[in-house]
């Protein structure tokens, strides 16, 4: 048989197999099979271009595309909704699992055993079969797929994942605001063009000359994706009356550890692997009128703001810490109006026109000395979130904690990429004056 309809089969199996039966969201569940039916699509236009199998071939694989396709039918009609509370439990017993090394359980809770060091596995990689164990999908390939009996790393769930990162939404002020990018690969790289893209000409005579155009090609920026690992610490050994429980306490520490460093990447982060946007290059600068910061005045938020071009501009947002905000509250303009209008005024929380986005990393108005920025303003839109699937979890004791003060952690690791991108006439950092 023709090895890329072969491929497809054995895609299609696995697929099939993996069909969830319950899902912690509608928004999951119209998601997930929004992605199968793309899958699908994209398989028949393979089909399309295969030159050298024969008819029966690719008729077999269409008649099993469509099959697939009834399946999922079926499959969305019976999906059942969990709770939040299901969730906690079945995150709790895939950890308790992945402690004592149990594959049939992480199989029935379709985890998947994590064996590649660089390239990570898919859950869709393998599927769970009752006396045989996790059994790899693409092993046609003739790819190592490693020792399973000592593999002590496993992915979670994707319907857990999802989960886990809207509820670490929830902890983070910029992760509903930027654009979120889905990555296959360590790296993947983005077309940046300013406004204007396409040069246009007027023809005001017949017979004219037609000038010839260049379009305004687009700069090519790589968005590069870094492993991010970080450690949940237990005291109490693993046991199955503490699923819940268990599952509620890694999902809020794993969420409010994540949302943070989330916000710290896109707002101030200064150090390798990326740079937040107060510290990005080629980002304009404006000076307030004073180096001291209680001498702020409405016009220097005015000056700030004209610095980024109009058609931006109505998209824009300030961000700042909470005590800057509570300084501006009683600035006035020349009108004697405050430039910060507050809701309970029957209008929107706004400065000078611009919603504000209250921030803790950035600089708390009691810190602010001379020549520091302490403020952005920006298209939160302009900084793009690399998002690498697949949340990773793994025993881990061998610490010196562990042996004196019998404390257990498991590890998890997640793969991410940050990049600001057109922050010149974009984007506005405030700082004060020097003396």
């Amino acid at each position: 048989m023709n090895e890329v309809i072969l491929a497809l089969h054995k895609r299609l199996d696995n697929m099939k197999a993996n069909l969830p039966s319950e899902a912690a969201s509608v928004e999951q569940i119209n998601k997930y099979f929004l992605e199968q039916q793309e899958i699908t699509e994209q398989m028949l236009k393979i089909l399309e271009a295969q030159e050298d199998a024969t008819t029966s071939e690719i008729l077999g694989c269409k008649e099993s595309i469509k099959n697939f396709r009834e399946a999922m039918k079926q499959a969305d009609s019976k999906m059942e909704q969990m709770s939040l509370k299901d969730v906690y439990y079945n995150l709790g017993k895939a950890l308790c699992a992945a402690w004592n090394k149990d594959q049939e359980t992480l199989g029935k809770l379709k985890c998947c055993p994590n064996i590649r060091a660089e390239k990570w596995n898919n859950p869709k990689d393998f599927s769970w079969e009752a006396g045989k164990g996790f059994v790899p999908s693409k092993a046609v390939l003739g790819e190592p797929i490693g020792n399973l009996a000592n593999n002590d790393q496993y992915l979670i769930n994707p319907i857990y994942e999802e989960t886990i990162m809207e509820e670490a939404a929830k902890q983070s002020m910029m992760m509903n605001l930027v654009t979120h990018r889905p990555m296959s690969g360590p790296s993947i790289f983005i077309p940046q063009r300013d406004r204007g893209g396409i040069e246009l000409k007027w023809l005001t005579s017949y017979g004219q000359k037609i000038d010839a155009t260049k379009s305004n090609m687009p700069t090519r920026t790589e968005l590069k994706c870094y492993t991010l690992a970080g450690y949940v610490p237990y005291f109490d050994e693993f046991g199955e009356d503490a699923f819940a429980d268990l599952g509620k306490m890694f999902l809020e520490d794993f969420t409010e550890a994540y949302g943070q460093e989330f916000d710290k990447q896109c707002l101030t982060a200064n150090a390798a692997p990326f740079t937040g946007a107060m510290n990005v290059t080629g980002a304009e600068v404006h000076t307030a009128s004073s180096a001291a910061i209680e001498n702020l005045s409405y016009l220097d938020f005015r000056a700030a703001e004209l610095k980024v071009e109009p058609e931006e501009r109505k998209y824009c947002k300030w961000f700042m810490n909470e005590t800057v905000l509570n300084h501006i509250t009683n600035i006035k303009d020349d009108n004697n109006n405050p430039i910060w209008r507050k809701p309970w005024e029957g209008m929107p929380s706004r400065l000078d026109g611009y919603d504000v986005i209250e921030s803790r990393l950035l600089p708390q108005f009691s810190e602010i000395e001379e020549d520091t920025v302490f403020a952005i303003f920006m298209n939160p839109k302009r900084i793009i979130h690399g998002n690498r699937k697949g949340i990773e979890i793994k025993r881990f004791d061998e610490t010196t904690e562990s042996l004196e003060y019998g404390e257990l952690f498991m590890r998890f690791r997640k793969r991410d990429g940050f990049l600001v991108t057109r922050p010149a006439k974009n984007m506005v950092l405030l700082k004060t004056a020097e003396e």
